[in-house]
């Protein structure tokens, strides 16, 4: 057989022969494949003049395969199971590049869906997002009632569902922030008192509070006004032109403090508060071929901004600094001011 006529096999007649070597019979195996008696016996035949070797052999019983005919037979099932796995392969690759997914994000990587969708939507493509940016209790609602597919954003909420499944990338660190010429700039050990006598700005927060954070949300209870909004560059512009208080996490705020727009606050109640992100979905339901890629996707996305060398804690004023802003600590019985 020359080397050229493997681009003109016949899958369907290397079928034919797995057939007629498991059925034993010219017989049997076309009722098996579901064709006439003589096609099979003219498909047979056309494989051994392509091959060039007598494949099949008749017997008292039936037929049997020729030893050589064996080997082309075990061939042939491999060969098969590959083709049926490139179809699959194929049809799970067109999956992924079409119909409807719905995604949900939380406000602190609201930023993130610029660049994302960039990378994985083009125009003319056959595909459908939904996209989402929405406080987590209501991503977990609507996960729950299966009007998303997957949301990305803390997790510690989340894993009090058991019919949620959460994929953990990583964790970054939540924490207080204001403008470096702020009262409270530079001031080591912030208490919660002092904390409330300023305006609050942050995304709006879950209601469900857990045992273990009651110290927590006892410095978000400002005496001075609150701003809840999803959109965090709208909180970052407002704190910085007032005296208001930016809460958010870490990362998302990295470029802001890394261009000394904002600085992060000493407050000891949340040095050690931290938020878990995950890639929340149902437990019961499988994901699409494209909800799939595109959680893979935005948590490639995640790790190689927010994870890829370690998130970065906002300059924390040293006790000289502190020691230069004494007269701020005292101005501060008299309330906010500007």
């Amino acid at each position: 057989m020359h080397a050229a006529h493997i681009n003109f096999m016949d899958l369907k007649r290397l079928r034919h022969a797995v057939g007629l070597a498991d059925s034993g019979s010219f017989t049997a195996a076309a009722a098996l494949l579901h064709i006439s008696q003589p096609a099979l016996s003219r498909s047979i035949q056309a494989l051994e003049q392509e091959f060039g070797i007598e494949l099949f052999r008749r017997t008292a019983a039936g037929v049997a395969t020729t030893n050589a005919g064996a080997e082309i037979v075990s061939q042939a099932r491999i060969l098969l199971r590959h083709a049926v796995r490139l179809v699959e392969h194929a049809s799970h690759l067109a999956g992924a590049e079409a119909g409807l997914a719905r995604i949900g994000v939380g406000p602190m990587f609201a930023d993130f869906l610029a660049p994302f969708l960039r990378d994985q939507w083009q125009p003319m493509q056959q595909m459908r997002l939904q996209v989402h940016v929405l406080p987590v209790e209501s991503l977990i609602d609507r996960l729950l009632s299966e009007e998303l597919d997957f949301f990305v954003a803390d997790g510690s909420i989340a894993r009090r569902h058991p019919v949620l499944r959460l994929r953990t990338i990583g964790e970054a660190a939540i924490r207080y922030y204001v403008r470096p010429d702020h009262p409270l700039a530079g001031c080591i050990g912030v208490d919660t008192e002092t904390l409330t006598r300023f305006p609050l700005a942050s995304p709006n927060l879950p209601t469900s509070a857990g045992s273990d954070d009651s110290a927590l949300r006892e410095t978000m209870r400002s005496r001075a006004g609150q701003i809840h909004c999803e959109q965090l560059s709208t909180l970052v512009d407002l704190v910085t032109a007032s005296d208001g208080v930016l809460l958010a996490m870490e990362p998302a705020v990295a470029a802001q403090i890394a261009s000394g727009r904002l600085v992060v606050l000493d407050v000891p109640a949340v040095r050690d508060w931290v938020a878990s992100i995950a890639i929340v979905r149902l437990a019961a339901r499988d994901p699409s071929p494209l909800a799939e890629r595109l959680a893979s996707a935005f948590e490639r996305l995640l790790r190689e901004r927010w994870f890829a060398s370690g998130t970065s804690e906002g300059a924390v004023a040293t006790p000289r600094q502190a020691e230069g802003v004494h007269s701020r600590k005292t101005a501060l019985r008299e309330g906010p001011h500007r």
